[in-house]
Parts: structure tokens; sequence; C-alpha cells
């Protein structure tokens, strides 16, 4: 058991000290990267030296941002070195490195990869490329990208001798890295647009702000392009002297980065330079140096493949020994853990066992409480219903109750209008009997009689003051809605819609059956209804 505990805690030192040794490593990488970063236009040789340091120092296999940014920086690094071959195919190792899904990164690796096409002459496949990363950095909105983009198309353009066409993708880039305050890309974009011949001043102009620029950025592989392109354009304005004395102060850029395309275009300008200053011999030695210059760098591409493909295969043997190593310690490992798993296992059968017995138990007695609880509810629930049957059954004697008093109340209603109905019956008989000359006292005395009843009648108001009881809702609505209705018109209203007829409510109110008439008319001006509307239909549905 000791021994089996000293062997773990070895192995566990072994794992600890290998991941702290990768720690280390990538913090160097990182920092490598980031001097390469800040190198690149300032010296590429060095900042192609830091990025490469960084990438043996990743694990290749398994790449991750530091590596990929290590291996895009390298392959821009040997592109301004001129080392294009190298250059392609080290950005197409990084493209291999990235996730599809990361566009920002693969739009910069083509817009890189279009850039050396375009200085191996391959302007249809540059073309092609830097479009689609046009495409991606739009989607992205990331305008610093995209004018970054313009500005190589513009020169892809110039290769071609297209300048009304390059300066348009040129000012355009420029106008997106003033309104930035982008200054490194604004120079670059100055720089290209001294390029090709044109207004020689504005373009004097624009080469000064960029060498200014790029003296304050400390970009010397920059200055050095400018002032070559200063050259240039001295030569197009007919000063080739002063082109000459700007080609010596390039030359003293160029020759501290060791930049060998740049050196090219040194010696192209100043045959260009000394043919225009009348120095015929000068500019045939410069024209064979520039000769001589390009052969070199055909061969030195050519060489640099073989080392290259010599390189890819040593790299090739190294990983597929590491791999091979891993997978017999991941063997190994994996014999270990086997019977560590087995073990851990039946310990976990017995764990799980014991947990379920438990679990079974727990639930038993939570089934028990949940059937008693369930019967304790159900008996409350039955007693709910009783007692809901109960007051169901009080509420429907009570309207019962309610229902026959104001049944008995209209049939003694009733029965007192018919008992007047037959009085005066019986005295309009008695006055057909009469002499002429007392009728007419006969006449008042039925009439003082029925004034008589009607005053000492109760039942109508007991009646009315009942459905006013049983309607208040409905009154309340009423009111709501026309609040200016006398106490007459609330009642007839009240009646009306208890589906009375104009006799019965004249014999209810003591009314003449065209006085009730009249006050319908009068109720329905009140309620503002039109000829076609049911007074009736009106209230009921209120």
């Amino acid at each position: 058991m000791i021994r089996l505990l000293t062997i773990l805690s070895a192995m566990a030192m072994a794992l600890l000290s290998g991941s702290a040794w990768a720690v280390a490593d990538i913090n160097t990488a990182a920092r490598l990267v980031k001097q390469a970063r800040e190198t690149l236009i300032s010296n590429p040789k060095e900042a192609s030296s830091l990025a490469n340091r960084a990438m043996r120092l990743c694990d290749l296999s398994r790449p991750d941002s530091v590596c990929r940014e290590a291996t895009i920086l390298y392959g821009d690094a040997e592109q301004l070195l001129g080392n294009f071959d190298l250059s392609l195919r080290i950005l197409s190792d990084a493209e291999q490195m990235t996730d599809k899904s990361d566009t920002r990164t693969m739009a910069r690796i083509l817009v890189l990869q279009g850039r050396v096409f375009s200085k191996l002459g391959d302007y249809a496949r540059s073309t092609e490329l830097n479009d689609r990363a046009t495409s991606m950095f739009r989607v992205l909105g990331d305008s610093t990208s995209v004018a970054y983009c313009f500005t190589e198309r513009g020169v892809m353009l110039l290769n071609t001798d297209q300048f009304v066409l390059a300066e348009h993708f040129f000012r355009r880039a420029l106008d997106i890295n003033r309104r930035l305050h982008d200054l490194r890309n604004i120079a670059v974009n100055l720089n290209n647009m001294c390029l090709y011949p044109g207004d020689s001043e504005e373009k004097l102009q624009m080469i000064e702000e960029a060498i200014a620029i790029n003296r304050n950025l400390g970009a010397i592989w920059a200055i050095g392009e400018n002032y070559n392109n200063k050259a240039k354009q001295l030569c197009y304005a007919g000063r080739p002297k002063e082109a000459l004395k700007a080609l010596e102060t390039a030359y003293q850029y160029i020759s501290r980065l060791g930049a060998k395309e740049l050196l090219c275009d040194y010696w192209e300008y100043r045959a260009m330079a000394s043919n225009a200053a009348g120095d015929s011999r000068d500019a045939y030695e410069s024209m064979e140096k520039m000769v001589s210059l390009v052969r070199e760098l055909q061969r030195s591409h050519n060489q640099r493949n073989t080392e290259i493909e010599i390189s890819r295969k040593r790299a090739d043997d190294q990983r597929q020994a590491a791999e091979r190593q891993e997978n017999e310690y991941r063997i190994s490992l994996l014999h270990r853990n086997l019977w560590i798993l087995a073990a851990g296992a039946v310990l976990l059968v017995v764990c799980a066992l014991f947990y379920y017995k438990r679990y079974r138990h727990h639930k038993n007695i939570q089934i028990l409480q949940a059937e008693h609880n369930l019967a304790v509810a159900e008996k409350e629930v039955d007693k709910l219903k009783l007692r809901q049957q109960e007051l169901e059954l009080e509420n429907a004697q009570t309207m019962i109750s309610s229902s026959r008093q104001e049944l008995t109340g209209f049939a003694a209603f009733l029965k007192s209008r018919n008992e007047l109905m037959d009085r005066i019956r019986e005295m309009l008989r008695e006055g057909y009997k009469l002499d002429p000359s007392v009728l007419p006292a006969h006449l008042k005395k039925i009439s003082a009689f029925i004034k008589t009843y009607a005053g000492n009648d109760q039942t109508s108001q007991m009646l009315l003051l009942k459905a006013e009881e049983r309607n208040k809702a409905f009154l309340d609505r009423l009111l709501a809605k026309h609040p200016d209705l006398t106490k007459g018109e609330r009642n007839l209203a009240l009646l009306i819609r208890g589906g009375l007829s104009s006799k019965e409510i004249s014999m209810l109110l003591s009314l003449e059956p065209k006085t009730v008439n009249m006050n319908r008319y009068r109720l329905r001006r009140a309620l503002s209804l039109d000829t076609d509307t049911d007074l009736y239909d009106y209230l009921l549905h209120l």
C-alpha cells in the first residue's frame, strides 16, 4: 500500500512538473508573439525570428491562439522580406490550424495570401482571396480591416497598370483610416498612392506626410519604402538629382534591414534616376544589380523550398514519435485506471444498493403519509360538499319563500282590484236606475270612492319596493347611464323590464292605459332611443 502511494505521488509530481513547463512555454511564446507584432513593420527580419521561436515553443499538434498568431506573423514577416514561397506555405499552415468559424482570423489569412499571390503575379487568385476577405470583414463590421483590404486591392491593380481604379481603392481606404485615426495605415495608403505617375507635387506631399508618420511610429521598413517611392515620384517630376539623394537615404534604411524586395525596388528606381540624369553607366550597373538580385531571390526560393520540405519531414517525424510515446503512456495509464475503475465500480455498486434500500424505505413512508393526507383531504372535501349543498338548499328555500310572499302580495293586490271593480260595477248599475237629476251626485260619489281606495291602497307600493330590492343592480346600471331619470320613470322602466303590459302597469299604478302609454313615450325620449329600438329589449339587455 505504501509503495502504491509512493508511485502515485511520483506520477503526480511528474504531471505537475510537466504542466509547469507547459505553462512557462505558453507564457514565453505569448511574449515572443507580442514582440514580433510590435517589430513587424520596423524590423521584419527580427519579427520573423521572434515568431519562429514562438512557434517552436507551441504544440503544433494542438494549436492554440498563440500558435496561430505566431504562424500568421511569421508568414507576414517573410512576405515583407521577399520570401514569398515560404510565406505562402506558412500561411497555408496557419489556415489549417484555424477553425472555419473563426471568421476574423480566416479573413486575415486570406488577405495576406492574396498579397503574396499578387507579388508572385497571380492576380486572379489574389483578387479572389481579397474579395472573400473583404466580404468577411464587412459582415463583422471591421472598418479597419475593410480599409486594409481596399489597400491591398489597390496594390494588385497597380501591378496590372490600372492606375485610376487603384487610386479609387487607395482613396477609399485613406478616407476610412483618417476617420479612424489609424496612423499606420494612413501612412501605408499615402505611400501606395505614390507608386504611379500623377500630380507629382501632390504625391510628394503625401509621401512626406507618410515619412513623418512612420518616423513617429519607428517603422524603419516603411521609411525605406517611402524614400524609394519618393525617388520614383521625383523622377516622374523631372528631378533626377533629388531622386538620387532620396535613394541614398532609402539605401541607409534598407541596408539595416536586409529587405531584398526593397533592395530590388531601390536598384530599379536608381537605374531610372541615373538614366534621367544622363548617367547611363550607373543606370546600366544598377539594372544589372537588380537582375542579379532577382535571380538570387529565385534561387533562394528554390533552396528555401527544399529546406522547408526537410524541416517539415523532421517535424512530422518528431510529431509521430511524440504521438507514439504519448499513446504508450496512455496505454499504461489505461491499465492502471482499469483496476482503479473496477474497485470504484464495486464500491459504487455497494453504495448504490445501500442508498436504494434507504430510498425505498423513505419512499414507502412518503407513500403512507400521502395516502393518509389524501384520506383526510377527501373527508374535508366531503364536508365542504355537504355544507355547500346545505347552503344551496337554504338559498333555494329563501328564494321560494320570497317568491311565495310576492305571489301572495300580488294575489291580494289582484283580489282587492277585483273587489274594487265589482263595487264600481255595482254602483254604476245603481246609477242606471236613478233619476237623471240625482245622477251627477251619484257619479261624484263613485269618483270619491275610487280616490279613497287609491289613497288607502299600499299593495302596489309594497310590490314596487320589493321589485326595486330585487333589481337593485339593474337600477344602478340604469342610473349610471341615465342619471336624469325621475323616480316614476325608473319604476316604469323596472315594470317594463319585468314583462308587464301597459294594461297591467295601469292596474298596478292606478293609472289610465293612455297615461301609461304617454309615460312610455316620455321614457323612450329620456333614454334617447330611436323608433327602431324596442324599449323592452333595450332595458332587458342593459
